[in-house]
């Protein structure tokens, strides 16, 4: 990893963590804007002028995450930012997986934005005030408008919408409405060791399965009732694992259970054991997927129901899970296949089986439609377009977090959607303030970019962009101010 990648320099560390000249400055005499939209850097640098000489100089840039808010792993689950380390696996924007080499963090004592989206409440995410966010705003589109005065949403084309770039926008920016990029990661791992007959066993397992008698029995329960059910899974023991399996009926419940030492830790490794903690293995993650379709609609068997709100509107799916990685995963694997799904979380109360009242519980409803007569959300193959429902300001006070990941674009995944990620953009900015301090507008102009990463002994060169970034957005301040008084740049 050290021969393809340099680390950030102690002192590129050192203005991250403790940058100087941080915020907006009030009244300034020059205001320089840049950004560049292939890797998401954004920059905005003010000066103070007097006599022909820059006596101040303060920059903004993008912030970072608090440490409880989530990073898409590669294989689909959700881990803190805080517990991200050095070589961990997570998504970029792309959906390829990139290796995290750097991490660091600083406190926060301003704003952070929740922003919900308007499908799947699970997915609100948690930003600083100036963290870009890819995205599509409405008001880009020419044929944006309103379709009623009591709609405060702008009417789109969807072919416009599809063919239009997204672009980095700092989280304050965005508004109601505006499009967030939801990204899966399409790689493909055949495996013949799963056949048909395995996954819809696996699905059933997820929905309805759990192993006893110290990891020696393979249990799958249902109502007494569900003999079509009951009967297919006794079948499909016969024909995967070449076993007979045995039936008893408690009250109202059947239970079908195979012995088998061996096949029991299977089902833990690819699917884990306790309700709460099933979860799927990184091989079922990466199958094609007409194979997790099947194992899905065996789940949905066995945990799931459908729907139709009015006999006119097409039918909804629905599943419930107390395991909140499983919820995730569907998620993820229903997206593979070109569905965007629903999470919500509820709390169960007032449950009872056979009349013994249940602990109450946190569950996640899981619900689709595989067609839908209006859409709210739109794909394009390679990426949803998920509208905001809602964006909320609140007040932070601690740690937050960032990290370096090895390759182009600079990007990971917050629950799902495409941010931006660079240390080094608020490093360069950071030093720049400091160089400038106390130079004639001359001299401020003849500050490069060389001498900006000299000055912080050193980026890796992925990151040589930060440094232009930084010498643009002192220039465009310095045109900014000549320009205001009247002088030619």
């Amino acid at each position: 990893m050290a021969d393809k990648w340099t680390l950030y320099s102690e002192k590129v560390m050192e203005h991250f963590r403790h940058p100087r000249n941080v915020g907006e400055m009030k009244n300034p005499d020059g205001i320089g804007h840049v950004g560049n939209p292939i890797c998401g850097d954004i920059m905005e640098l003010y000066i103070k002028v007097n006599n022909n000489k820059i006596i101040d100089a303060k920059f903004k840039t993008f912030g970072c995450l608090p440490s409880k808010e989530e990073v898409v792993l590669s294989e689909g689950t959700w881990s803190r930012i805080s517990s991200i380390l050095e070589g961990i696996d997570v998504l970029n924007i792309n959906g390829e997986k990139t290796t995290v080499v750097q991490t660091y963090r600083t406190n926060h004592k301003r704003s952070l934005l929740k922003i919900t989206p308007f499908v799947s409440p699970l997915n609100s995410f948690y930003v600083t005030l100036d963290h870009p966010i890819l995205c599509i705003k409405r008001k880009w589109l020419k044929t944006a408008r309103k379709s009623s005065q009591r709609c405060d949403w702008l009417r789109v084309n969807k072919q416009e919408l599809l063919s239009t770039e997204p672009d980095y926008v700092r989280a304050q920016d965005l508004t109601k409405s505006d499009y967030l990029i939801f990204v899966v990661n399409h790689e493909i791992k055949d495996n013949e060791l799963f056949s048909m007959g395995l996954l819809r066993l696996i699905g059933y397992y997820l929905a309805e399965g759990y192993i006893t008698a110290n990891g020696a029995v393979v249990n799958f329960a249902f109502h007494r009732k569900e003999t079509e059910l009951i009967q297919e899974v006794k079948s499909l023991i016969s024909e995967v694992m070449f076993k007979k399996a045995k039936q008893r009926t408690r009250g109202n419940v059947t239970e079908v259970r195979v012995c088998s030492k061996r096949w029991a830790n299977f089902f833990c490794s690819v699917a884990g054991k306790l309700a709460r903690k099933k979860k799927l293995s990184s091989e079922i993650m990466f199958l094609p997927f007409y194979k997790q379709w099947e194992m899905l609609k065996s789940y949905l068997k066995g945990d799931g129901d459908s729907y139709r709100r009015r006999s006119r509107d097409s039918q909804t799916y629905r599943a419930t899970t107390v395991s909140r990685n499983l919820a995730i995963q569907i998620q993820e694997i229903l997206a593979r296949g070109g569905t965007f799904t629903s999470i919500r979380k509820i709390l169960k109360t007032g449950c009872k089986i056979e009349g013994r009242k249940l602990k109450d519980s946190i569950q996640y409803i899981i619900s689709f439609k595989l067609k839908r007569k209006h859409n709210f959300v739109h794909t394009n193959g390679k990426y949803f377009l998920v509208p905001i429902r809602k964006i909320e300001k609140g007040n932070f006070d601690g740690l937050v977090y960032n990290f370096q990941v090895m390759d182009e674009p600079n990007s990971y995944l917050v629950k799902g959607f495409a941010v931006h990620n660079c240390g080094a953009a608020i490093a360069t900015s950071s030093m720049i303030t400091e160089m400038v301090k106390g130079k004639t507008i001359e001299e401020a102009l003849k500050i490069s970019n060389k001498a900006v990463v000299e000055a912080l002994d050193g980026l890796p060169p992925v990151k040589m962009h930060c440094s232009v970034l930084a010498k643009d957005a002192l220039k465009s301040a310095i045109d900014d101010y000549l320009a205001k008084k009247g002088k030619e740049k």
